[in-house]
């Protein structure tokens, strides 16, 4: 049987080769190619990009990356499409991962349909940050800072974040329209960072805007924000303490579970000793209609810390008002951190006006009804409710002459005596108040202006 070789076989080499071979003669086609490969020997071809620039300018009317720009504005060729709660848009998948931090996750496979399901994005929302995104200005518009912030958020976008804090900054959101932006904000649960800075910006308008019902809709998160702030002008820290007890009363027993989490952003050593002490005892019932939730509040294991360090601090205060040398002269209270202190205000309007300084408020007890009644006189004078308050210097100590203000000086040093038992000091102090009462009475000069 034949059998083929899987490989060509060898050829054989001669034994003897002729030492002189004659050249073989070339055929017409290989000759005239030869004659055609030497004349080509004649021609020097040059190198075409011999002492051409390494960079090429594209000669066009329009520049390619404002064409890229005009297509991207004018939504042609999208290649991803995102459905935010049930509505489609059609977005450049570039646009997205270079701004948005979650998108350029999302968008690293090969995808190209994004669905978000969230109460946290709304479709006015994403469409107002894509907006954003693909417009030449970037300018933000102050009405839809609100949906602008939440897709901010959602989709973080540092950038835009930016552009947002710089808007808030800007003079043109007042007190009451960053009071708007965070009432409107109210359902998110993702953003302290906004609430903080929105209730910074609260100072004059605090009072009035306690008044409203969007106060008492605010969120437990924003309340706490508000709380937290030193910008609030107020006349004592117990206006604070009633509209944190009306916040948590407008939704009661709802908000039950508010009440410690609320109430400890109160800075308890600006409450008067009055009040401190209703906190511990069955007075508590006696605060206007807020007794339940003072005695839900009684319930914290804080709250007998936090009422003991509210009294210590309170005396402290006290002291420091009627004689910041007490600080000075004293041991304990050099090591003491005094509490920051709000936007203390005098406002002879208020019922319950007293003197104060910048870190000393009114700390008189002052009752539920005196403080409704103030809130509706000012509700009364918008917008020039602020027009007659006053603000104490920041270095002046207020000079008390009547003898009813130096009688209710010595009071409060007794008080502090209790509470501290600071004998030596206080007691020193106060006879020095009682002899400068003496020389003025005896002074021939006030006896005449008296008579």
């Amino acid at each position: 049987m034949y059998k083929s070789s899987a490989y060509l076989p060898r050829t054989a080499k001669p034994r003897n080769p002729d030492p002189n071979p004659k050249p073989r003669k070339l055929c017409t086609e290989e000759q005239e190619f030869l004659i055609f490969a030497n004349a080509l020997k004649k021609f020097q071809v040059e190198d075409p990009t011999k002492g051409l620039s390494k960079f090429v300018v594209l000669d066009h009317d329009v520049p390619p990356a404002e064409y890229l720009v005009k297509c991207i504005q004018d939504n042609e060729c999208p290649d991803v499409i995102v459905t935010v709660n049930g509505r489609m848009f059609l977005c450049h998948r570039i646009v997205l991962s270079i701004y948005s931090k979650r998108m350029l996750k999302l968008l690293a496979g090969d995808v190209s349909n994004i669905v978000f399901d969230s109460e946290d994005l709304t479709p006015k929302a994403f469409s107002d940050a894509y907006q954003w995104m693909i417009s030449t200005n970037g300018e933000l518009d102050i009405c839809d800072m609100v949906d602008i912030l939440r897709a901010a958020y959602f989709l973080d976008v540092p950038e835009l974040l930016e552009a947002c804090w710089q808007t808030l900054d800007s003079p043109a959101v007042d007190e009451l329209s960053a009071f708007r932006i965070m009432y409107e904000m109210r359902a998110a649960t993702n953003m302290p960072e906004v609430f903080d800075k929105l209730a910074g910006r609260l100072s004059k308008a605090t009072l009035p805007i306690a008044s409203s019902r969007e106060f008492l809709s605010l969120s437990e998160m924003q309340i706490c924000s508000i709380l937290k702030t030193s910008t609030l002008a107020v006349n004592s820290e117990m206006e604070l303490l009633y509209c944190a007890l009306m916040w948590l009363s407008h939704c009661w027993p709802q908000r039950r579970s508010s009440t410690n989490v609320v109430l400890k952003h109160i800075r308890f050593g600006y409450l008067p000793p009055t009040m401190l002490s209703k906190f511990r005892t069955k007075e508590r019932n006696r605060v206007g209609h807020f007794g339940e939730i003072l005695e839900e509040f009684s319930k914290s294991p804080d709250v007998n810390q936090l009422v003991q360090d509210g009294l210590f601090d309170s005396s402290l205060v006290i002291a420091a008002y009627n004689d910041p040398n007490v600080l000075e002269d004293n041991v304990e209270f050099k090591q003491v951190k005094l509490m920051d202190p709000r936007c203390w205000i005098r406002d002879h309007r208020c019922a319950y006006h007293r003197n104060v300084t910048t870190l000393c408020p009114n700390m008189r007890y002052v009752t539920l009804d005196d403080f409704q009644k103030y809130l509706k006189t000012l509700s009364r004078l918008r917008p020039d409710f602020d027009r007659l308050f006053e603000y104490p210097d920041n270095e002046a100590k207020e000079e008390l002459d009547s003898d009813w203000e130096r009688e209710r000086k010595i009071n409060k040093l007794m008080l502090l005596k209790k509470v501290v038992g600071m004998d030596a000091d206080l007691d020193r102090h106060i006879e020095s108040i009682r002899q400068k009462r003496s020389d003025r009475n005896q002074d021939p000069k006030t006896q005449i202006v008296q008579a």
